[in-house]
């Protein structure tokens, strides 16, 4: 389950927490199942199809939370070298989240927002801290935290330092999984495409009765449920050999 609460994090859901998106999504496949039962006819295709649904959910939160730690993972240089423009002028790391939160990277400001708000609520500052990292559900964006954290357990020292190289660090990876990104994105795009578009062509010839009375026999029931077995397997083989390993979040 720690993958699918770090999935959910990273895709921007932490509010809902991880039972609630499974109860969404338990839903709507029941709901797609039984719409393809009443479209088809076909009660092994309909249970098929919701099953699909349900782990297509799953990769809607999966792709969301890759396109969103993207998107926040491109704007940490900024606050990055936000904060040590603020650390140079003598400006507290407190003050300078206040200043992101009004002038930071628009999709960051209402988190920034989130965690000053926390602060001056009187929330330790490592609980806040704590909460920001789930709320980002970020790799970088632990980095950054931790060593913040760090940085307060040690008085301070060492802090526009620690800002310069994790901003070096920073810029370091984000070109090297960017080029490996684009070389691999769109293969293993492909590759889970070719696995869906049999059951559109199942459900597509289910729309004629007699291939949906072919289909609700037993030799058709048995066809269909090791269709979807092998779909199953074909698709974690894709997962495996087609994704990178993206790095563990240590200090989530």
């Amino acid at each position: 389950m720690k993958w699918l609460s770090s999935s959910v994090e990273g895709a921007g859901l932490a509010r809902f927490g991880v039972l609630g998106v499974l109860s969404f999504l338990l839903a709507v496949s029941t709901l797609s199942g039984f719409l393809a039962l009443n479209l088809t006819k076909v009660s092994a295709l309909g249970a098929c199809l919701g099953l699909g649904a349900f782990g297509f959910g799953l990769e809607l939160v999966n792709l969301r939370a890759k396109a969103r730690r993207r998107e926040l993972a491109s704007l940490w240089p900024e606050v990055v070298d936000s904060l040590q423009s603020a650390a140079s002028a003598g400006i507290g790391f407190s003050e300078g989240f206040a200043e992101l939160a009004h002038r930071g990277p628009l999709p960051l400001r209402v988190h920034f927002a989130g965690f000053i708000h926390r602060i001056d609520s009187g929330w330790p500052i490592e609980l806040a801290l704590d909460w920001l990292k789930h709320e980002l559900g970020e790799i970088h964006a632990d980095r950054l935290l931790e060593l913040l954290q760090v940085v307060i357990a040690a008085g301070g020292e060492g802090y526009q330092e620690s800002l310069r190289n994790q901003g070096r660090q920073l810029r370091e990876d984000l070109s090297l999984w960017g080029q490996l990104e684009s070389k691999q994105g769109w293969i293993s795009g492909t590759a889970k495409m070719a696995v869906a578009a049999p059951w559109l062509v199942v459900a597509m010839l289910s729309a004629r009765p007699e291939n949906a009375a072919i289909y609700n026999s037993s030799e058709g029931v048995t066809i269909l449920s090791v269709g979807f077995v092998v779909s199953v397997f074909a698709y974690r083989f894709i997962h495996l050999l087609g994704s990178l390993p993206s790095p563990p979040r240590v200090f989530a």
